[in-house]
């Protein structure tokens, strides 16, 4: 499949499969089970299979959420968990998606940056995991490319948005923006920890975080990212082919926020935004956005 079709598909789980594909990385282990479990919040369970997804319950009310996304299924994956635009339909959007991955030139339907992206974990097969995030009344479909089947979830709407738990801090708080992500400056702590994750700019964007061999520099992996995302072999600098990806969140719209629960070993690490460009479809992560940071 063409490297443009794939980037120019709908949201993270789709730009991200390409980005996998080319490092040839998996996940790392996950953990069961999280610190967010605490929060009394009202919960939602994501399984994808090796078929397509499936939700319980299938309604709930609006409000921060708990979600544990299960990979059933036989690849790393996630979930674009995105509230079906005003007039469009669930088979609507079956055919963008098959017209958006079966054409090179296709480019995805404006409404894909004016609708509300939710987030999701990030998972390798067999393993789950949580984050909080924001669901607002309406129909949400969870779905990635095909021939992964999607699913719906129904929220009902509530007197008024609940702010945040008060009980949820955050350990780390990252912005991503055109095209940056904010918070990664400083030393990360090692161990399990919990990431505010915000979208404070105007387009979709997502967040992966990858293991990078040590002492890997910002520009060392910003020429090896273009190597990548161009097909051309880079002819000296650290080796980047299959590091491990140890998770982060699908597509988040502007003005969203998602809790994350990560659990960081000390190292170097890598964030990535492969969301395409509106106007040109270039991903992110060419215009700049990608970040090298340490964990200690």
């Amino acid at each position: 499949m063409h490297r443009r079709t794939i980037l120019r598909a709908f949201g993270g789980t789709t730009a991200l499969a390409l980005g996998l594909s080319r490092f040839g990385g998996h996940l790392a282990s996950a953990r069961e089970g999280t610190a967010l479990d605490a929060l009394g919040l009202p919960e939602v369970t994501i399984t994808v299979t090796e078929t397509g997804y499936q939700v319980s319950p299938a309604t709930m009310p609006a409000g921060w959420t708990l979600l544990t996304f299960e990979n059933q299924g036989p690849d790393t994956n996630s979930a674009d968990v995105m509230l079906l635009p005003p007039g469009e339909t669930m088979e609507g959007l079956l055919e963008v998606l098959a017209a958006a991955m079966a054409s090179p030139t296709a480019a995805p339907p404006p409404w894909i940056y004016e609708t509300t992206f939710a987030g999701a974990p990030w998972t390798p097969a067999g393993v789950s995991a949580q984050a909080v995030v924001l669901l607002s009344a309406g129909e949400w479909v969870i779905f990635s490319p095909a021939p992964l089947t999607p699913a719906s979830l129904t929220v009902t709407e509530e007197s008024a948005t609940p702010a945040a738990p008060l009980a949820l801090q955050a350990d780390r708080e990252v912005r991503m923006q055109e095209y940056a992500f904010l918070g990664l400056d400083d030393t990360v702590p090692a161990g399990p920890q919990v990431w505010q994750v915000s979208n404070t700019g105007h387009q979709p964007h997502f967040l992966t975080v990858s293991e990078l061999p040590p002492g890997t520099t910002q520009a060392q992996f910003m020429d090896s990212l273009m190597a990548m995302m161009s097909g051309t072999p880079e002819a000296e600098g650290p080796e980047l082919a299959g590091p491990a990806i140890l998770g982060g969140c699908a597509t988040l719209s502007d003005g969203q926020s998602i809790y994350l629960a990560l659990d960081l070993a000390a190292g170097t690490y890598g964030a990535i935004c492969f969301f395409p460009e509106p106007e040109t479809g270039v991903p992110h992560v060419m215009l700049g956005m990608a970040q090298v940071f340490s964990v200690d």
